[in-house]
């Protein structure tokens, strides 16, 4: 009996495993696209073209899209690096997290993790604090204020559950989309530890079960 109770749990568990790993990105786009050249961050995109959304166009049906099946989702933002002559920053669920220049200036590879447990739109945006004609903020989750042509966000997708995501800012006569690089990935939220402890507890008894009827 009770091994067939820890067969029915590992197999539940697995399940609980495998449904929060069923989480994936994809881009509700609005079908421009453009030919990078002159990114300083991620080269390799140079000559390569990327779906892009301007601020002309942003609302809150498009941007980067998590669908998760069940389960929890875990989300990590990592910076890659910025070439802008803008003061830049990132930001997560309403908190400035990474910073292209000053006192707070984010270092290449820094990482920040969130969870979700809806499917929705990704809760983050890119902003410019200075030079004043060219403040702003773009939501991925929202509409660009302000809502100009000049203000864009590209995406390059690598995988079903990665993406480059770059922003590009109001600058006159500059298109590279390198003026912040990040790159976001989901993953499955870790099973839980008692999850694991329950499942040792279980295996104990069994081989307790095992021992008592040998002896008998």
């Amino acid at each position: 009996m009770i091994k067939n109770f820890l067969a029915g749990v590992i197999t539940a568990v697995a399940l609980t495993a495998t449904a929060a790993s069923a989480a994936t990105l994809s881009l509700h786009g609005t079908g421009q696209t453009h030919v990078v050249t002159n990114n300083d961050v991620l080269g390799s995109l140079n000559n390569t073209t990327i779906d892009m959304i301007d601020g002309s166009r942003k609302n809150a049906s498009n941007g980067l899209f998590l669908d998760i099946v069940s389960g929890v989702a875990q989300i990590t933002y990592t910076y890659l690096g910025a070439e802008a002559g803008n003061s830049n920053y990132a930001a997560v669920m309403g908190t400035e997290v990474f910073d292209n220049r000053g006192p707070t200036y984010t270092a290449t590879n820094a990482t920040v993790t969130v969870t979700q447990a809806v499917s929705g739109f990704l809760d983050f945006a890119f902003g410019t604090y200075a030079p004043s004609w060219a403040t702003g903020l773009f939501n991925n989750d929202g509409v660009a204020d302000e809502a100009t042509r000049h203000y864009a966000m590209g995406f390059v997708a690598i995988s079903a559950n990665a993406f480059y995501v770059l922003f590009d800012d109001i600058a006159r006569g500059d298109r590279d989309f390198d003026d912040i690089a990040v790159r976001i990935d989901v993953a499955a939220v870790p099973l839980p530890a008692g999850s694991l402890l329950l499942l040792s507890a279980l295996g104990g008894a069994l081989v307790l079960r095992r021992r008592k009827a040998v002896a008998a």
